[in-house]
């Protein structure tokens, strides 16, 4: 056994190594945000979602009967259609889609009925549609723009971080969790100008496929900008934003590859292994040739694995809330 695998083989030693990943996706995120972010939700980004899924399936997705992830597959697929095709009418059921996973995810936990999980969402889909909550715009960046992305990435990997010190009752893991807020909002304090050199195809992805969250964001924040400009690489406040998304995302997949031995997403079968290799650089190919079509193949598996673990997002916050009254 090589030191660094005695060093992640304890508990403390993977918080000690996660605080060092977060320094380092800080520091990185800090010099190049937009060429970081493109190359790990291009590279890391298939790598994580394949390996994830397949770690749930092992574990049954978190739920009662692995045919109950269907209705994630379905939904996936009809928002890729929706992004991609400009004529689809489901572009305009997009947010309610998302929230019927939601209600179906909470019905499965919580009954783990199939039958009432899928009639209840229906009749929130329906009830979605008629009162036009994608024209809602709270819900829009709640549910369509946040919860696949800032969500995903920054909320939940924090709640797992916390789950883990609450469950260990780890000094390394509540510091850990200190870490990684300080290294959030650092970005809100330090102001360092952005010398990053990008080209102009690089600014041509950002802008086409992931300039959505970033105007999301700006929003929130009450940040000015003009559609179509070049805010998104030049005003202040916009390259805080994305060098905050470059960190949650950079440290949103290399926590899941820290903690191997512990999670043990490896410990399959070497035929699997082989087909998750494959599918990996398939995709990494697909980027490289051409970006719309990786981006659209990545878009599914993301949203696929984003839906698929929903159920273990709601048990850990179940975790947690249980963690806090019995310290309590």
């Amino acid at each position: 056994m090589s030191l660094l695998q005695k060093i992640t083989a304890t508990e403390n030693g993977i918080n000690l190594t996660n605080i060092a990943l977060m320094l380092i996706s800080t520091v990185i995120a800090f010099i190049i945000p937009f060429k970081l972010f493109l190359f790990v939700y291009a590279v890391l980004g298939p790598l994580h979602y394949l390996t994830e899924i397949s770690w749930l399936d092992k574990r049954n997705f978190f739920i009662k009967q692995k045919m109950q992830i269907w209705p994630y597959v379905v939904v996936a697929l009809l928002l890729t259609v929706a992004l991609f095709n400009e004529k689809s009418a489901l572009r305009y059921y997009s947010v309610s889609l998302i929230m019927c996973v939601v209600v179906y995810t909470l019905c499965l936990v919580f009954s783990g009925q199939n039958s009432v999980s899928l009639i209840v969402s229906a009749l929130v889909l329906i009830i979605a549609i008629a009162i036009k909550v994608d024209k809602i715009m709270l819900l829009i960046l709640s549910f369509g723009v946040f919860l696949p992305t800032i969500v995903h990435v920054f909320l939940f990997t924090g709640l797992f971080v916390l789950l883990g010190a609450i469950k260990t009752k780890s000094l390394t893991g509540f510091i850990s969790l200190g870490v990684f807020i300080l290294c959030a909002v650092s970005f809100v304090f330090i102001h360092i100008p952005n010398s990053e050199i990008l080209s102009s195809l690089e600014k041509g992805y950002v802008q086409k496929y992931f300039s959505v969250l970033n105007q999301s964001l700006a929003n929130v924040f009450n940040i000015d900008f003009k559609q179509g400009s070049n805010d998104i690489f030049e005003k202040p406040g916009f390259i805080a934003i994305q060098r905050f998304i470059a960190f949650a995302y950079t440290y949103h997949y290399l926590n899941w590859f820290s903690k191997t031995s512990v999670i043990k997403w490896h410990e399959v079968s070497k035929s699997r292994l082989g087909v998750i290799a494959i599918l990996w650089m398939v995709s990494v190919v697909f980027y490289y040739i051409d970006f719309r079509l990786g981006f659209m193949v990545l878009f599914l598996l993301s949203m696929v694995h984003v839906f698929l673990e929903l159920p273990l997002n709601v048990h850990s916050i179940k975790g947690i809330v249980s963690g806090i009254k019995n310290r309590a």
